[in-house]
């Protein structure tokens, strides 16, 4: 029960524990990038429950500072989208793709500038007596998700299932759908990345599948922000993304190191932390992810996804990809020595996901 509770606890300070993630190690013989005289430098986010730990690494190695950024955290999970389109917070990264994309769709000042989590650790569970063969298996059944879960249905409708009609779908919490997979009222379910440990220490259920075995860079997450503040603000985009882009490349050297420091400071055993951040399906990039995310809107607007469309706003010109295409060119030249295989890598898996 200790456990549970600390488990519970943990993704409201998500943020804090990856701040420890490591010390101050931004290169003095770097010449800092300005944003263009009239740019604002300071930025506003909106900061959920599971934090941003791009951002988070950022701050406390001092990208930002190296670039002249100032970054302001506003702790709020719920209404991250509306914030950023009132204005009351600059960027959001924790409100998935489907909502983002529904609301640019419609004509709000919305683009995407970039990505968050690529893949989420998102395991689908199901009773220890229960079989799999795929997606397939969904078909006829009762399922914990909704129709919106493109990761696990696009290849079904893709090959010509009515997925209403043969899925009866239920949409309840994670906690709940837990539950009800041991009682025998659901299936299958989804479940998020925060409950890993409480899957993997429960009796009664197993782990079938996970989201990105079946959709592999499937676009969890997208940094979002007002187009008009884009169009206004397009060096200080680059420079976000260039800072995040060297901070995904210090997490994916530092995993192992950083599950002991953010277990100590949150009190809680390194197998919580463990159980999500060293699987290998949990990925974050801040890569655009152009060519995803336009098959996720073929696929919203396939299931009845798009429930407004504004003539005049084509989702392909608010992904900025050509914006963080230059903020990675600059990363590799500026920071390349530092990890050449991330850079590389890097450079390939834009051109793959893009172009």
């Amino acid at each position: 029960m200790k456990k549970r509770l600390i488990a519970l606890l943990a993704l409201a300070t998500l943020v804090l524990g990856m701040g420890a993630c490591g010390g101050n190690s931004a290169k003095t013989d770097k010449t800092d990038s300005k944003a263009e005289k009239g740019e604002s430098k300071k930025i506003t986010w909106a900061q959920g429950n599971s934090g941003n730990v791009l951002v988070s690494i950022a701050k406390d190695q001092g990208y930002f500072k190296e670039l002249g950024l100032t970054i302001d955290e506003v702790p709020l999970d719920e209404g991250q989208l509306e914030a950023v389109t009132t204005g009351q917070v600059d960027i959001a990264s924790n409100s998935g793709t489907w909502t983002p994309v529904q609301m640019i769709a419609a004509g709000d000042d919305m683009a995407i500038i970039g990505g968050f989590m690529l893949t989420g650790s998102m395991p689908i569970i199901a009773a220890e007596d229960a079989e799999w063969n795929g997606p397939e298996s969904l078909l006829g059944s009762k399922y914990g998700d909704t129709i919106s879960r493109y990761a696990t249905l696009h290849e079904l409708y893709e090959k010509g299932h009515d997925l209403e009609k043969k899925i009866e779908f239920v949409d309840i919490s994670d906690d709940d759908e837990i539950t009800a997979i041991q009682k025998g009222e659901l299936d299958y379910a989804v479940i998020g990345t925060g409950k890993m440990y409480q899957v993997q220490n429960t009796k009664g259920i197993k782990i079938v599948d996970y989201c990105s075995d079946i959709t592999p860079n499937y676009s969890c997450c997208r940094m979002v922000a007002r187009d008009s503040w884009v169009k206004k603000n397009p060096e200080t985009v680059k420079l976000l993304n260039e800072a995040l882009i060297r901070a995904q490349a210090y997490f994916e050297a530092n995993r192992e190191k950083c599950v002991g420091l953010m277990a100590e400071q949150l009190g809680t055993d390194e197998e919580y932390v463990e159980a999500y951040m060293l699987n290998e399906h949990y990925r974050i990039n801040p890569d655009t992810v152009k060519n995803i995310v336009m098959d996720n809107y073929k696929y919203m607007k396939a299931v009845g996804g798009i429930d407004q469309k504004d003539k005049n706003v084509k989702l392909e010109d608010r992904i900025y990809s050509d914006l963080y295409k230059e903020a990675l060119d600059n990363a590799v030249e500026k920071y390349s020595d530092e990890d050449p295989e991330f850079y590389k890598n890097a450079v390939e898996f834009y051109e793959e996901n893009n172009l």
